[in-house]
């Protein structure tokens, strides 16, 4: 995530991925959120997507650091920029890299329902749903950043 001096509140956490951690880190950032932003839906919204970004950074996690970093920032400026990451195998990027062209493509009420459709059919268990409900449900902009071995997911709320 950028840096920049004009922010009204941000955190940086780091915790090893573990399915345990998720529940807390959310919690902490919605009570960030609760005395910082005004709107509760709003806040509801953030925490809901920081939590599916922490599954999918612990679920694919090569190594022992998941990195989460939040910024609110002041009037007329984009409201909330929040970033999770974690160290990733070379398969794992790639993987990461071809969902989220499939979340990004078309309209995002569309792309949901399209997988919904096949998380209902599919045997393995897995849903695929965390990024397309992100960007249905919340309106965010979301962005990918990858190096050979560390994923980020960065998110923008005007």
């Amino acid at each position: 995530m950028a840096e920049t001096t004009k922010r009204d509140g941000y955190i940086k956490l780091a915790f090893g991925p573990r399915w345990k951690y998720i529940a807390v880190v959310r919690g902490f950032i919605q009570n960030f959120l609760a005395v910082s932003l005004a709107d509760n839906a709003k806040a509801d919204k953030i925490a809901m997507a920081a939590s599916e970004l922490l599954e999918n950074a612990v679920k694919y996690a090569s190594e022992e650091e998941t990195k989460v970093q939040m910024a609110l920032f002041p009037d007329g400026e984009k409201a909330m920029a929040i970033a999770v990451s974690n160290k990733a195998t070379p398969e794992s990027i790639a993987y990461v890299k071809k969902l989220f062209e499939r979340v990004m493509e078309g309209d995002p009420l569309e792309a949901y329902v399209a997988m919904m459709r096949e998380a209902a059919v599919r045997s393995d268990g897995k849903s695929q749903l965390g990024l397309v409900r992100i960007r249905y449900e919340t309106g965010c902009k979301i962005f990918l950043d990858t190096t050979s071995d560390t994923v980020t997911f960065r998110l923008e709320l005007e």
